[in-house]
């Protein structure tokens, strides 16, 4: 059978733009030996990773959409983790997150979600802006926000 699936993994940063893409294309290659095929892929770049990991403070972050049997799905994560490249990753089937755009939150959204909460839509300029103010709101859950005297 089978499942959508989403792969999101940090390459070591330290890694120029030619290792970078062919890492990527090695895994999307194991997708495609697995069986299955790839829906979408989407760099988010160069990114701060929250506590070092092999002595690396900086990762660049792939994000992978793709279809595979489930059978293969084992076989494909012990390949990523033999894959020197890659510092960390993480596969999840596509029915247990809601499918949204792949699209990393601003920091300053992600700060101050608050702010884009309350902007109406005549202050906007255009419609992309509209939408992206939509992404936030969708985002921001209010009971995963401890209270400020807490």
């Amino acid at each position: 059978m089978q499942r959508d699936y989403e792969v999101t993994f940090v390459l070591n940063a330290t890694i120029d733009e030619e290792a970078s893409a062919a890492a990527v294309e090695r895994v999307n290659t194991l997708i495609a030996a697995g069986g299955g095929s790839v829906t979408e892929v989407h760099a988010w770049g160069r990114r701060r990773l929250a506590y070092p990991i092999e002595h690396q403070r900086d990762g660049v972050y792939i994000t992978t959409r793709f279809a595979m049997p489930t059978l293969a799905l084992t076989a494909f994560e012990n390949d990523l983790k033999l894959n020197e490249a890659i510092l960390r990753h993480l596969v999840v089937r596509q029915d247990e997150v809601p499918l949204r755009p792949i699209l990393p939150v601003p920091a300053a959204a992600a700060h101050a979600p608050a702010q884009a909460a309350t902007q109406t839509e005549p202050e906007l300029e255009d419609a992309e802006d509209v939408e992206d103010v939509d992404l936030l709101e969708d985002a921001f859950d209010p009971d995963l926000v401890p209270a400020a005297d807490e």
